[in-house]
């Protein structure tokens, strides 16, 4: 299949995702391992709607999804799957989340959809070709450290990393304008892709918390770096993004080299 009309096709396939998590309530919400996370019924059937849909694309294409055991990236197509980015705002009816597509070529990210269903965003960029809001083209804002607006993840899974999380969040908060926190490190990234906020920060993500966004944020013109593990990896990364103005500042801040 070409590339580009495959694009296309995830695209209206996120957003016919995205009418069916907006009309949803969760009705069944169980622990996948601690108090902090929730998985839903609804995580379990937009996956599977999505991997069905994906299938049918015509791509010898592997799968990494949260909800299921995954292998490793290897050479060819992967997709990267987040079924309800979010879920524990959608859990409690606090409408923020996102679903989150990319497909992986060769081991590097080809292109990234992410939706906001509650807002009806449709981010999204292709390799070389740019990043998109609603068809609207979208870029990172120039501001340096001291006028920048940064949002924060804090980890929720690995509640161990609190003393280390919070003590960057505090020099972030000091340095910076201000900070934030939504519990959707998709929708963060995004918004830091279109210029809503400067930068963005938690010291562990999963790849599918970052695969679709990070294209975005490149194609944006911004700047996303892992730092404790290497991008791609299953093993929970730090992620670090920001605009080329505050990019130093914020590696020297959080003491790490910067890309």
């Amino acid at each position: 299949m070409d590339e580009w009309k495959c694009y296309e096709q995830v695209q209206a396939i996120a957003l016919a995702a995205a009418a069916m998590l907006q009309a949803a309530k969760p009705q069944s919400i169980h622990l996948k391992g601690d108090v902090a996370n929730l998985v839903s019924d609804m995580d379990v059937k937009l996956q599977d709607y999505l991997i069905e849909q994906l299938s049918s694309l015509s791509l010898d294409a592997c799968f990494i999804a949260e909800e299921k055991q995954n292998e490793a990236l290897s050479m060819g197509y992967t997709w990267v799957i987040d079924p309800i980015d979010g879920t524990t705002n959608f859990a409690y009816g606090y409408h923020h989340s996102a679903i989150s597509i990319a497909l992986i070529k060769d081991c590097h990210p080809l292109f990234g959809v992410c939706v906001n269903p509650y807002l009806n965003e449709l981010f999204c960029a292709f390799r070389h070709k740019g990043a998109y809001c609603n068809g609207t083209p979208i870029h990172v804002s120039d501001r340096a450290l001291g006028d920048s607006l940064i949002l924060c993840g804090t980890t929720p899974y690995e509640k161990q990393r609190a003393d280390e999380s919070f003590a960057v969040m505090k020099q972030l908060f000091l340095k910076g304008r201000d900070i934030r926190r939504s519990g959707s490190a998709v929708l963060d990234l995004c918004y830091m892709a279109c210029g809503r906020v400067d930068a963005f920060y938690e010291a562990a993500l999963s790849f599918w918390d970052y695969a679709a966004a990070s294209l975005i944020v490149q194609e944006a013109g911004g700047i996303i770096q892992p730092f404790n593990g290497a991008w791609g990896s299953l093993t929970p990364v730090g992620i670090l993004a920001a605009n080329s103005t505050n990019h130093a500042a914020l590696c020297e801040l959080i003491q790490f080299p910067s890309a």
